[in-house]
Parts: C-alpha cells; structure tokens; sequence
C-alpha cells in the first residue's frame, strides 16, 4: 500500500481536529460567559455566608444547565421554517470561509445524514444488526443502499467464489459521535439482520452509548 503525501495526512487530521476544537472553544467559552454573567449570584451567596468552593460548585452547575436550555431552545426554534432560514444563512457564511468552509460543508453533511430523520433524501434507510468487529459481537448499523456498486460486488463475489452472493452497504457509526466518524461496509445480505429501532432511536441509542433507553423519548 503506497504511502500517502504528507499533505493529505496533514489535511486529513485538520479535518478531524477542526470541528472538534471548534465545538470545544464554542462550548467553554458559552461556559465562561455564562459564569460570568452569573457572577452576582456569587456575590449574593456570599453574603448569606456559602463557601467559595460551594459558590464555584453552584455557578459551575447553573452554567451547564442554562448552556442545556439554551441548545434545546435552538433545537426547537431550528425545527421550525424561520429557523431553518436562519441556519441556511449561516451555513451560506460560513461555507464560503476559505479552508474552514469545506470543512464545515462536509461536517453538517455527515450530520444532517444522520441526524435529520424527516429529510427524505438524505436519511439512513434501515438500522440493522450486523456481526462486528468480532464473532458473536454485534453493532447498530445503517442501511445506505441495497446493493455496493457493480465493482464492488464483482470484486467481492471473485473472492469470496460466490457467483451469486448478494451483498448490502451500511455505515457502522462510532460512539458517542456518529457525525464523526465510523466504517462505510459491504457486508453479505443474509450476515445483515433486522432490528425493531427506526433511525431516529438508533441515533440517540449511539449518542447517549446505549445508556438512554431508545424506546423512552429524550
């Protein structure tokens, strides 16, 4: 396998750190904001004699839970037509941001793919149950077409002898961001299995690590 140029190793791994360290500045610097704007709280409780590690506890803590009021709000409002307009402007911007644009095009792609269950032409078909990475050990995967292209399933069937094996793609997402990565697979029809999740509970399931229940709403 030849080796790739250092140049598209290097831009491999901005488009890996890039939106990873664009979320987390976005994230503490809501964070700082947020504590400091609740900085007369800290004062209030001070002077009902609470303790400075109980007071950074305290605003720590109601930080956190306005910047999870705050991504719910926008959740709500970007759901209805003026948000989505709102968002579409944005995206507009910042697409045409040298560097940064293409990037971030890719990103909301891969997100709006995933995460989008009413865009028709853009969601997951099925959640399936697929053996991997080991034997007997089992992942939630996506259906994305019912059939590899003609190369792929040529190739597949002169390796495996089968001239008439039928095979189906799927995306194996990662946890606990199935935005950022996972294995784009060709997997035979009869190893891929049912599942009772629609996509919009598989998703969650993934996003909370099978911790949340994906039947209860979130």
């Amino acid at each position: 396998m030849p080796r790739e140029p250092l140049r598209t190793r290097f831009f491999a791994g901005v488009a890996v750190l890039v939106p990873l360290a664009v979320s987390a500045w976005v994230l503490l610097a809501l964070v700082r904001f947020l504590g400091s704007t609740l900085a007369p709280v800290g004062t209030a409780l001070r002077g009902y004699g609470f303790e400075s590690d109980v007071i950074v506890v305290v605003l720590q803590a109601a930080s956190l839970g306005i910047l999870v009021v705050l991504i719910l709000a926008i959740g709500t409002i970007t759901r209805r037509q003026i948000g989505r307009r709102i968002v579409d402007r944005v995206d507009d911007f910042l697409v045409r941001i040298p560097g940064l644009g293409s990037v971030y095009q890719t990103a909301r792609r891969m997100s709006d793919l995933v995460l989008d269950p009413e865009d028709d032409g853009a969601q997951f078909r099925e959640v399936k149950l697929v053996e991997f990475p080991g034997q007997d050990t089992y992942t939630l995967g996506f259906l994305t077409s019912e059939s590899p292209p003609d190369g792929v399933v040529s190739s597949a069937r002169a390796i495996t002898g089968d001239p008439d094996a039928a095979y189906r793609t799927l995306f194996l997402p990662m946890a606990p961001n199935p935005v950022m990565g996972g294995h784009l697979t060709h997997v035979p029809a009869e190893q891929v299995h049912d599942v009772d999740l629609d996509v919009e509970e598989a998703v969650q399931y993934i996003l909370t690590t099978g911790i949340v229940d994906s039947s209860a709403d979130l």
